[in-house]
């Protein structure tokens, strides 16, 4: 089954018309509705007889196998992103809600009515020369009653606590977007020891300084906890930074792009009783790009790292390694062209998430056979011809040249017989349509009583 998802197709049942499945294209859709789906999807955690503890990490053990150990840094990369799965004309599909969908109309809102998935993966490493690649580790469905970052929570909780896998006792980075950097997804992963979050923070965000102590310590009333203010678009509130890091690079072009990584070391993010924050310390990060000739081409770029080992990891490292957070959406963009991670339609949930893992499956199953994989470019493809052969080819090569490889491999199944045709539904039988279900609108607000001027 996965080896036919690889094959590129604009609609999912053509996927049966592969000369590698052989069967009818009624056996493609139920397939997929009993293939198997971890636990991590809300739905079973939410049902009466979970699976065995040995089910529940199977596909995670798999996918485990073909990761590769870090060399160049002394860590594992991780990457968390959410993307959207449009169904704004699915009535019948439960859970429906308002999902950010880019739009090109300039004045529309970046909206849609669908599900949306988060994703957690890891970033190879990889030189300038090599393609980008993204190895999911995990694509579960956001319901509506809860957010990204409390799904983000329980697959992160569900990959560092495998004792077994390659990085459980290894220092891991997770680079994640604006979306994560906030203290109700950052102050609970203090619990993971070897785990170092670097997020991306908003310009009008405002950060504290750690506390001076005072000579004489006071004997009564609440310790202080937060010192000066510091607010990122007032630079009068920022002290002497901690350390000042040049660098430059190259592009593809061959621009060279200057840059200044400016860090303020043991800074606090407010926190409030039930999430407290003044015992997670972390550093702030303020990038800016220059041109040649010293202007800048970009807004500044402020990222904090957090975490009990954030000192380990120099300033240099944070950069390069949040630059490659962009891998995913790479990843996000060849799942939906290539893989067809959106061109399934069903009224039922739980089927929309297993084919979510089916063609999780099939990008992992690209990643494994990368090296195996010859680039053929096409006729009209003239920069194809000057790829560096050392260099890591792109998962749209691997895919071009993937039946050449599972053709050599062949498949464990038995060939098929026909059984006949089913007699189907008896004369006059009718089926009982489907229920419709409403599109769930958060933060509205209850019908109160309107006000009476006093």
């Amino acid at each position: 089954m996965l080896f036919v998802v690889i094959i590129t197709r604009s609609r999912v049942v053509q996927l049966s018309l592969n000369p590698l499945f052989r069967r009818g294209h009624s056996a493609l859709f139920k397939a997929i509705g009993e293939s198997l789906c971890p636990d991590t999807s809300n739905e079973l955690a939410l049902s009466d007889n979970p699976p065995a503890e040995g089910e529940e990490f199977r596909i995670l053990n798999l996918i485990a196998q073909v990761v590769p150990m870090p060399k160049e840094h002394p860590f594992f990369l991780l990457g968390m992103d959410c993307t959207s799965r449009e169904r704004a004309f699915a009535q019948t599909l439960k859970d429906r809600g308002m999902v950010h969908q880019s739009t090109t109309i300039k004045g529309n809102k970046p909206i849609a009515i669908g599900h949306s998935y988060s994703m957690l993966g890891i970033l190879p490493e990889r030189s300038d020369r090599d393609a980008p690649w993204t190895i999911p580790l995990d694509m579960s469905r956001v319901p509506t009653e809860s957010n990204s970052t409390q799904i983000g929570l329980s697959q992160l909780d569900t990959v560092l606590n495998k004792p077994n896998l390659p990085w459980s006792n290894q220092l891991c980075v997770l680079v994640a977007d604006s979306a994560y950097g906030n203290k109700q997804f950052l102050t609970p992963l203090q619990e993971h020891k070897n785990l170092v979050v670097v997020a991306r923070v908003r310009s009008n965000r405002v950060f504290y300084q750690s506390p001076v102590p005072p000579e004489i310590p006071a004997r009564k009333g609440h310790p202080i906890w937060y010192g000066e203010r510091f607010d990122l678009k007032e630079p009068e509130t920022w002290h002497q930074p901690s350390e000042i890091t040049p660098m430059s690079y190259q592009t593809r072009r061959g621009k060279t792009i200057n840059l200044t990584i400016t860090a303020w070391s043991n800074m606090l993010m407010l926190g409030s009783k039930d999430m407290p924050t003044h015992h997670a310390p972390f550093t702030l990060l303020r990038i800016e790009s220059f041109d040649a000739s010293g202007l800048a081409i970009f807004r500044p770029m402020w990222l904090i790292v957090i975490g009990t080992r954030h000192g380990e990891i120099s300033s240099l490292q944070v950069y390069q390694s949040y630059r490659q957070r962009f891998d995913l959406e790479h990843f996000f963009r060849f799942e939906k062209q290539n893989l067809l991670l959106t061109a399934f339609q069903t009224p039922e949930v739980q089927h929309e998430q297993q084919w979510v893992y089916l063609v999780m499956l099939a990008y992992v199953q690209l990643w494994a056979a990368h090296f195996l994989a010859v680039a053929l470019p096409r006729p009209w493809e003239q920069h194809s011809y000057n790829i560096d052969p050392s260099a890591r080819i792109t998962p749209s090569k691997v895919q071009q040249d993937w039946n050449r490889i599972i053709s050599q491999l062949g498949s464990p199944a038995v060939p098929p017989q026909p059984r006949g045709k089913s007699s189907g539904r008896k004369f006059g039988q009718s089926q009982t349509p489907r229920p419709r279900h409403p599109v769930v609108k958060k933060g509205k607000s209850p019908n109160l009583p309107p006000q009476v001027a006093a």
